[in-house]
């Protein structure tokens, strides 16, 4: 994608619907005379031309409005379509199909005169060069003045002091002069589609676009950096926990081989084990453990050597009418690998089966149940 230089870009959007460009030395009373005479006359024929391309296409909605088949593009009524519109409108019946008619023998005499207003502007201007897809300004400008007499390097550093734009589209018309050592062109809507001016403008709002469209994605990115970071809090809080687990091993007794083949766990409400620093409830994160959940509040073992270990919760042991939920914290323990939970069709109870003991044997674990 390629744009105006910062200074042509600003004149073509606040100034005219067109881009005017002058290169030269050192500007004279005449030359400055003469570059305001061009532009106000490119800039006339441009108005003009835009004028008569809307009045033609509203006279072809008309037309089609009236049952009448426009002529090809651009073409008026003949002097025969004229007449049979003219007795047409004086047989009509209807007020608002004969006011309708009228506006089309109006406008048509409209498009007439801004056609001949557009010639006329036209001749008073040098012969414009119709941009193809190929065209590029700044060539254009240098092939111009080398056909003036200049040669080539006083021709590109003439066009180079000049705000060319970048970049043409079919149908634009260009105008250049060269007068009194000054370089003076234009770029004119033409018959294309879209003028400079409503290019550019579009140029200028998909860059705003794609700017915004970038700054959503990095917001996101931080989002999700963020989200990375408490997992890895979460993981480095569990090495600690492990760590400190491991130093206790060093003086084992028979009792604690027995909580070494355990799981440890505590069973509660979840907002009121938040509210109370067991558990951290992140807004993008899974749960994990707070730092109350110290090891004396684990006082139930679930033996991890019997064929299928499991927990039953009863809603009313934790003070609830039913369970719809039970979280098991740390996030990091995977449902349905490490454990799997199961819910009581009347909601009174629920049954967590842990699937992987050796992933669970002497950890600690909270199963936080919502009702």
């Amino acid at each position: 994608m390629t744009f105006l230089k910062p200074f042509a870009l600003g004149a073509a959007l606040a100034v005219l619907p067109l881009a005017l460009a002058v290169g030269c030395n050192q500007k004279s009373q005449s030359e400055s005379t003469e570059s305001k005479d061009f532009a106000s006359k490119v800039a006339e024929a441009q108005q003009a031309e835009g004028q008569a391309q809307g009045a033609t296409k509203a006279q072809a909605e008309a037309m089609a409005k009236a049952g009448l088949q426009p002529n090809a593009a651009g073409i008026q009524l003949t002097e025969d379509q004229r007449a049979l519109l003219e007795a047409r409108i004086k047989a009509e019946k209807n007020n608002g199909t004969a006011a309708l008619l009228q506006e089309i023998l109006d406008r048509d005499k409209q498009i007439g005169e801004l056609h001949t207003k557009v010639a006329k502007l036209q001749s008073q201007l040098p012969k414009p060069q119709i941009a193809t897809e190929k065209d590029n300004h700044f060539a254009m400008a240098v092939r111009f003045l080398k056909g003036k007499g200049l040669s080539e390097e006083k021709a590109k550093a003439l066009a180079a002091r000049a705000n060319i734009l970048e970049e043409l589209q079919p149908g634009w018309q260009v105008y250049q002069q060269y007068a009194g050592g000054a370089y003076f062109t234009a770029v004119t809507q033409g018959k294309a589609e879209i003028g400079p001016t409503e290019y550019l403008h579009n140029q200028r709002a998909a860059l705003q676009k794609d700017r915004d469209d970038l700054s959503t994605q990095v917001q996101d990115l931080k989002t999700e950096r963020s989200k990375v970071q408490e997992e890895v809090d979460a993981l480095h809080s569990e090495k600690t926990t492990l760590t400190a687990q491991v130093s206790e091993l060093t003086t084992l007794s028979q009792a604690q081989k027995v909580k070494l083949n355990s799981m440890h766990y505590l069973v509660g409400q979840r907002k009121q084990l938040e509210n109370e620093g067991v558990i951290v409830v992140p807004v993008f994160a899974k749960d994990r453990m707070g730092p109350k959940a110290v090891a004396s509040r684990f006082v139930k073992d679930l033996p991890l050597d019997d064929p299928n270990p499991q927990v039953q919760i009863q809603a009313s042991d934790v003070g609830l009418a039913k369970i719809s939920k039970v979280n098991v914290v740390p996030g990091s323990l995977q449902k349905d690998k490490d454990y799997t939970v199961i819910l009581a069709d009347d909601r009174k109870n629920a049954t967590i089966r842990i699937l992987d003991p050796e992933r669970l044997r002497n950890d600690r674990v909270v199963f936080a149940v919502t009702d």
